[in-house]
C-alpha cells in the first residue's frame, strides 16, 4: 500500500473517531433536548462546544486522579448514556440487562434459532433505516441545495489543506515534536511531564489515541486537516446564525479558501497540528452566545414587563425565559459563553486574549444594554466562570509543586514586555505631527505585509472594515437594533486586531507578534465581506426567498470574480521530515510486531515511537559524538536485533520560520571534514549544523558497510535519503564504534586548516 493511499485511510480514521466523539455523541445525548431549540447552526456549535468541553475535562480529571487507561476513557466517554440510562429505569436497569442478557442466552443455547433472530435483527433494522430515511428526506426538503453547498465546501477545504496531508509525511512545525512529548507522557498519566502549560489540544488527542488506538504521531500528523475543517465550519455556522440571507455567509469563507490575494502568514499555521489554531474554533462561538444573551435578556426583559400577558405571549413567540429542562435559555447562552471562553484558555491563552477583544467590541456595539447592570453582572460572571474552569486543572497540578512550562514563563514575559515599552513613539517618527506615515498608512502598511500580497487588496479590507460599521450604525437608525450592534461590534473587533498589527509602528502595545495577528485577521475578514454583502442585500430586499436568490446571485458572482482574479494552489508546506523517514517509519512499526528494534537518527522519530513498547530510538548526534576518540577500548552497542540508521543525503533546512524553503545542499566530504556542533538540544540537526552532522553519519555508514557488506543492508533509499539496516545477534552484538576518517577533531587539523 502506498503512503500517499495510507495517509487517506488514517485521515479517515481520524476524522471519524473526532466526529463520532465531538459531534455525534453530543448530538445523541441532547437532540431531544434541544429539539425545536434555535437552528441548526446554533445546535451545531452546542455539540461542538459540548463534546469539546466534555472531553478535555474528562480527561484532565483522569490524568490528575492518575487513573487515565483506556477502561476509564471509555467508562467517562460514555457515562452521560450510562446515567441517563439509570434515571430512564429507575432502578430498573438491572432486570432490562438481565432480560437482554438471558435473550442472548436463548440464543446461544439454540432455544431461539438463527432465523427468528435475523428476522427481529431485520426488523429492527428496518424501523432504523426508515426513521433516518424519514429525517434524511424532511432535511433535503428544509434544506435542499445548501446541503450541496456545505458538503462542497468541506470537499474544498479537503483539497486544499489535506492535499499537504497525502504529499508530506512528515510534521509542518518543529514544535510538533514536544507536543508529541507531551501526549506520549499522557500515556503513563503524567501530565504536565514538561510544566504546566494549556493541555486542552494534548487531552483531546490523547483521548483519540487512548480510546482508538491511533498511533500519536498519525494524530499530529493528519489532525491539523480534520482541525482545520471544523475551523471553516464554526465560522459558517457563526456567519449562519448572525446573517439575514442564506448564503452570503459563503461568499468571504470561499474567497478566503481558495483566493491568491492572500499572503501564506493568514494560513500557512493551518498545515500543522497546533493549540493556537484549534483554539480559534471557540472564539467565533464565544462572541455568538454573548450576543444571544444580550438580544434574548432584551425580548424577555420586554415581555416580562407587559406583565402575564406578555408572559403567555412569551410561551407563543418562544420568547423563552420559561425553564426548559430546569434552565433558562438566557442561562443557556450564559453557560455556552462561559465554555466557549473555557476553552480557548484551555487550548492556547492567545486565543483568550482575542476572545477576550472581542468581548469588549461586543460592549461597544451593544453599549445600550450590556452596561444594565442586569446584564453586565451575569455576563461578566459567566466569563470569569470560564476562565476559573480552564485554570482550576493547571491550578490543581500548580499548587502540588509543578512549575510553570517555559513556553508559558516566555509567554507572560513577552506580555510583560510588551507592557514596560508600551507608550512610545513608532519605529519611524509617524507619530509626530506633519511628519511619517499617518496611523492608516501605518495599519495598510502592516497589511499588505502580513495579511495581503498588495496593496489593493489591503485597501479593501480595511475599507470593507470601515463600510461594516457604517451599515451597522445604518440599521440602528432603521430600528433594526440587535443586528445593527452585532455589524458594529464585528467592525470595530477587526478594526482593534488591524491596530494590533501596526502596534510597533503606532508606538503602543505589541501584545502578539506580528504573524500571530494576521492569523486572526485572516480569519475575521471572511466575516467582514459576507457580513457586508448581507447587510447591503438586506437594505434591498426583505422578502426572504428574494433575498436567498439575491445572495445565493452574489455567491456565484463572487466565485466568477475570484476566479478571474487568480486563485492559489493547495500549499505543499516543506516538512520538519523527509517522507521517506516516514515511509520507513511505518514500515518498520508494521514489519516487527513482537520484536525490539532501534532506529537511530535526528530528534523527531525518538517521540513518534514513544507509545511503541518494544521501539527505541539512539539519538544521531549522540552516537557521533561516542566515537570522536576511537581508541581499542571504545565501544558503542546497540542490544536490540535489529537496527535502523535514517540519514538524509540531501539534509533539510531546519530554520525557515514557515518552513516553506527547499533543501538542495548535499552530503560532502567537506562538511564531514567540519567539527559536530557542541549546542545542546536541537541546534546540531538546525541550518547549517544540520548539514554537518548528516554528513558525518553519512560517511560513517559507508565506512561501516565496507567493513561488514552483507550484515549492512540498504533498507530504503531514495536521492535524497537512505535507511541502512542491520540485523544482529543479541549475544554477539556489533561494536558500531570504527574510524570512519572524520571521527576527531583535534588541535593539529584545526592548525593544518590555519596554515600553521
Amino acid at each position: 500500500m502506498s503512503m500517499a493511499i495510507l495517509s487517506v485511510l488514517q485521515l479517515t480514521e481520524v476524522a471519524a473517531a473526532y466526529v463520532f466523539v465531538i459531534l455525534l455523541l453530543p448530538w445523541l445525548f441532547l437532540r431531544r433536548r434541544l429539539a425545536g431549540f434555535g437552528s441548526v447552526p446554533v445546535r451545531f456549535m452546542i455539540y461542538f462546544l459540548t463534546g469539546n468541553f466534555y472531553i478535555i475535562n474528562l480527561v484532565y480529571l483522569l490524568q490528575l486522579l492518575h487513573i487515565s487507561c483506556w477502561l476509564t476513557l471509555f467508562l467517562g466517554t460514555f457515562a452521560p448514556f450510562i446515567a441517563t440510562g439509570f434515571v430512564k429505569y429507575k432502578g430498573g436497569l438491572l432486570a432490562a440487562l438481565e432480560k437482554k442478557l438471558v435473550q442472548i442466552l436463548l440464543v446461544l443455547g439454540g432455544e431461539t434459532g438463527r432465523k427468528t433472530l435475523f428476522l427481529r435483527l431485520r426488523r429492527r433494522m428496518k424501523r432504523l433505516l426508515a426513521a433516518l430515511s424519514r429525517k434524511g428526506s424532511e432535511a433535503v426538503k428544509k434544506f435542499g441545495f445548501e446541503i450541496l453547498v456545505v458538503f462542497g465546501l468541506i470537499l474544498l477545504l479537503v483539497y486544499m489543506y489535506g492535499t499537504n496531508a497525502v504529499n508530506v509525511y512528515g510534521y509542518c512545525a518543529s514544535d510538533v515534536v514536544l507536543h508529541n512529548y507531551w501526549i506520549n507522557e499522557m500515556g503513563h498519566n503524567n501530565i504536565f511531564a514538561d510544566g504546566v502549560y494549556p493541555f486542552g489540544m494534548h487531552c483531546l488527542l490523547y483521548h483519540l489515541h487512548g480510546l482508538f488506538r491511533i498511533p500519536v504521531y498519525v494524530l499530529l500528523r493528519l489532525f491539523y486537516v480534520v482541525q482545520t475543517v471544523m475551523i471553516h465550519l464554526v465560522l459558517l455556522a457563526f456567519l449562519r446564525c448572525v446573517c439575514k440571507s442564506k448564503y452570503a455567509p459563503y461568499i468571504g469563507i470561499v474567497i478566503y479558501i481558495v483566493s491568491n490575494r492572500f499572503y501564506h502568514y493568514t494560513y500557512i499555521r493551518y498545515h500543522a497540528t497546533l493549540p493556537q489554531e484549534l483554539g480559534m474554533a471557540f472564539i467565533l462561538p464565544a462572541a455568538y452566545f454573548a450576543m444571544a444573551f444580550l438580544q434574548e435578556k432584551n425580548v424577555v426583559s420586554r415581555l416580562k414587563e407587559a406583565g402575564d400577558a406578555g408572559a403567555e405571549e412569551a410561551e407563543k413567540v418562544g420568547g423563552e425565559e420559561k425553564k426548559e429542562k430546569g434552565i433558562t435559555v438566557s442561562g443557556l447562552y450564559l453557560a455556552l459563553f462561559a465554555a466557549s471562553i473555557s476553552l480557548t484558555l484551555t487550548i492556547h491563552f492567545y486565543d483568550t486574549f482575542i476572545a477576550g477583544l472581542f468581548c469588549i467590541a461586543i460592549g461597544v456595539g451593544f453599549c445600550f444594554r450590556v452596561f444594565r447592570w442586569e446584564y453586565f453582572k451575569r455576563i461578566v460572571a459567566a466569563g470569569i466562570a470560564g476562565i476559573v474552569i480552564a485554570v482550576l486543572p493547571m491550578g490543581a497540578a500548580y499548587v502540588t509543586g509543578t512549575p510553570p512550562q517555559g513556553s508559558l514563563n516566555w509567554g507572560i514575559s513577552q506580555l510583560q514586555s510588551a507592557a514596560s515599552v508600551s507608550g512610545g513613539t513608532g519605529t519611524d517618527g509617524g507619530n509626530k505631527a506633519g511628519e511619517g506615515p499617518t496611523v492608516l498608512e501605518n495599519i495598510l502598511d502592516r497589511m499588505e505585509f502580513f495579511v495581503t500580497n498588495d496593496m489593493e487588496t489591503a485597501q479593501v479590507l480595511v475599507g470593507s472594515i470601515g463600510l461594516l460599521f457604517v451599515l451597522g450604525l445604518l440599521w440602528i437608525l432603521f430600528r433594526k437594533v440587535d443586528y445593527g450592534a452585532v455589524l458594529v461590534s464585528f467592525s470595530i473587533y477587526m478594526a482593534t486586531m488591524a491596530v494590533f498589527q501596526a502596534a510597533s509602528e503606532l508606538g503602543i502595545m505589541q501584545l502578539l507578534e506580528v504573524t500571530r495577528y494576521s492569523v486572526y485577521l485572516g480569519y475575521g475578514i471572511p466575516a467582514v465581506w459576507s457580513l457586508c454583502v448581507d447587510a447591503l442585500i438586506l437594505i434591498l430586499f426583505r422578502k426572504a426567498i428574494v433575498l436567498n436568490l439575491c445572495s445565493f446571485a452574489a455567491l456565484a458572482a463572487s466565485c466568477v470574480l475570484t476566479v478571474r482574479m487568480g486563485v492559489r494552489p493547495p500549499t505543499c508546506v516543506t516538512p520538519y521530515e523527509t517522507n521517506e523517514a516516514i515511509i520507513c517509519l511505518n514500515n518498520i512499526i508494521r514489519e516487527n510486531k513482537g520484536q525490539a528494534w532501534t532506529i537511530c537518527s535526528a530528534n523527531d522519530e525518538r517521540q513518534m515511537i514513544g507509545d511503541c513498547d518494544l521501539g527505541f530510538h539512539y539519538e544521531t548526534i549522540k552516537f557521533l559524538k561516542e566515537m570522536r576518540s576511537i581508541d581499542e577500548e571504545t565501544e558503542i552497542t546497540i542490544p536490540t536485533s535489529t537496527v535502523y540508521f535514517f540519514i538524509e543525503k540531501i539534509p533539510l533546512l531546519y530554520r525557515d520560520p514557515i518552513n516553506t524553503e527547499k533543501a538542495t545542499r548535499r552530503v560532502s566530504p567537506e562538511g564531514a571534514g567540519k567539527p559536530l556542533s557542541e549546542e545542546p538540544g536541537i541546534k546540531p540537526y538546525t541550518e547549517e549544523r544540520r548539514w554537518v552532522t548528516m554528513s558525518h553519519m553519512y560517511y560513517w555508514a559507508l565506512a561501516f558497510k565496507e567493513l561488514y557488506p552483507n550484515e549492512m543492508e540498504v533498507y530504503y533509499e531514495t536521492e535524497q535519503f537512505v535507511c541502512y539496516r542491520v540485523r544482529q545477534n543479541g549475544y554477539s552484538l556489533y561494536n558500531f564504534a570504527i574510524d570512519y576518517g572524520y571521527n576527531g577533531y583535534d588541535e593539529t587539523k584545526k592548525d593544518q586548516e590555519r596554515g600553521t
